[in-house]
C-alpha cells in the first residue's frame, strides 16, 4: 500500500528504462510501414545475435568484456545505418536490441522481460511475407 519491500529503482536503471519506453511508444504512434521496418531491423539485429552467440542464456555467461564489445559492435551498426545509409527505422531497431542485449549484460530480468515483450511487438510487424 506505501510500497514497504519494494526496492528503489537507481537513477541510471530509470532513466535507461524511461527512455526504451519514450522510443516505443512513439513508435507505436507511428505509420504502420515504419513499425514494419523498425520491427524488419530487429529481427535482422536477433538473426545476427543468435548466429553469434546462440542463446540470450549463452550471451550472459560470456565474459562482460566480451558482452560489452558485442554492444559497442551494435552501437557502431546503429550509427552506420543512421549516419550513413540515412536509414532511420533500421537505425531505432538496432537501438532497441541494442538495449535489450543491455537488460541481459546486466542481469536485469524485470527489464529483459519489459523489453522483449514490446521487441516482439514490433517483431511481428517486421515479418516480412514471401
Amino acid at each position: 500500500m506505501f510500497g514497504f519491500g519494494k526496492k528503489k529503482e537507481t537513477p541510471g536503471r530509470k532513466e535507461f528504462r524511461e527512455e526504451f519506453e519514450t522510443m516505443t511508444t512513439k513508435l507505436r504512434g507511428a505509420d504502420a510501414s515504419v513499425q514494419m521496418a523498425v520491427g524488419h531491423s530487429i529481427n535482422m539485429a536477433f538473426s545476427l545475435f543468435r548466429q553469434a552467440h546462440g542463446s540470450p542464456q549463452s550471451f550472459k555467461q560470456l565474459p562482460t568484456d566480451v558482452q560489452f564489445a558485442y554492444i559497442s559492435k551494435l552501437t557502431d551498426m546503429e550509427n552506420r545505418l543512421r549516419d550513413q545509409k540515412g536509414d532511420m527505422a533500421a537505425s531505432l531497431g538496432f537501438g532497441l536490441f541494442k538495449m535489450w542485449v543491455g537488460t541481459l549484460t546486466s542481469n536485469d530480468d524485470e527489464l529483459n522481460e519489459k523489453f522483449s515483450n514490446e521487441l516482439a511487438f514490433f517483431s511481428k510487424k517486421g515479418n516480412m511475407p514471401i
